[in-house]
């Protein structure tokens, strides 16, 4: 009998604690750790975020995501429920990102901000705030390897095009041209070595014929000062020619405006003279007695008096 009584007293035990046990699992589970409530709306993918995931700023634990699913109002956005600590500073510049948990490949929520905006972000019973989600290191890197995979086949396919048999043709066509234009060059280094190994001596002969030179400009220099006298001389020289050429011109419209216009009226006035002497000399010569009794007249005409038909006085 005693045997039977503590075999139902220990099941009686174990009854009420597996009963105890799975309540306080039950309250745990569904209970909701203390502080406030954030959505975070992602339209990145959410991949190994889960329930009861820990969320960070700037790497200290501030809370858990205790709900994950599709946005009612746009099913291609994630909405993550959060709960965070009432102390920390979550603003209106605070962003959300999914960083990866070690290994595991699990993944959790790491919270930043901007420091543009330090405003606070207020939550209310019932409709919590947004906080925008950011895509990750992995999500930029996935999207920037896709766009360098396209731009690799871009690549590929151009560099078939150039490399047609027609253009690797050409190229080799190029590399045997190279090839005979460095064996030309060959040569030529050959060819020209002569010349510079003489070189030497006519840089040497350059320099002699400098130091020449230099001192042919010293000479020139003193020359130059020995004939700054002469010049001289030859610039009072010119001061004098131009004094007299002033003089000569001063001269010459003398003679021009004074002296040949008087000339001029001489000559004429000589030979008007001239014409009335021979003027004179045929009068003379048709009639001499004139220079005694004078100059007679012309024969009265008709009607004059002493006029006769014959023509006479």
């Amino acid at each position: 009998m005693e045997s039977r009584a503590h075999a139902l007293v220990a099941i009686i035990f174990l009854a009420v604690l597996g009963v105890g046990v799975a309540v306080v699992g039950l309250w745990m589970h569904h209970r909701h750790p203390p502080g406030t409530v954030y959505d975070v709306i992602s339209p990145y993918s959410v991949s190994g975020l889960t329930l009861q995931a820990a969320v960070r700023f700037k790497g200290v634990r501030v809370g858990e995501v205790t709900a994950i699913g599709l946005d009612p109002a746009n099913p291609r956005m994630i909405r993550v429920q959060v709960t965070i600590n009432k102390a920390a500073p979550i603003t209106r510049a605070t962003f959300a990102e999914l960083a990866p948990q070690g290994v595991t490949g699990l993944s959790y929520l790491s919270l930043s901000d901007h420091g543009s905006d330090f405003t606070p972000l207020r939550s209310r019973p019932g409709k919590p705030a947004e906080i925008p989600m950011h895509p990750s290191f992995f999500e930029v890197l996935s999207r920037n390897g896709e766009s360098l995979v396209n731009r690799s086949n871009k690549l590929t396919e151009r560099l078939n095009l150039l490399l047609n048999d027609e253009n690797r043709a050409r190229f080799a066509q190029t590399l045997v041209q190279v090839d005979q234009a460095t064996s030309r060059l060959v040569d030529m280094e050959t060819a020209l070595l002569p010349t510079l190994k003489a070189l030497p001596a006519m840089v040497a002969a350059t320099r002699s014929t400098l130091v020449a030179s230099r001192t042919l400009i010293l000479h020139l220099d003193t020359l130059t000062e020995a004939a700054q006298g002469p010049l001289a001389n030859a610039a009072e020289a010119a001061k004098s020619l131009r004094g007299l050429s002033v003089a000569g011109e001063r001269a010459a419209n003398t003679l021009n405006y004074d002296t040949l216009p008087r000339v001029n009226r001489l000559t004429r006035s000589l030979m008007t003279s001239s014409s009335a002497l021979q003027d004179l000399s045929r009068s003379l010569q048709r009639s001499p007695q004139s220079l005694l009794y004078g100059h007679r007249g012309p024969p009265p005409g008709p009607g004059e008096a002493g006029f006769t038909a014959e023509g006479g006085h």
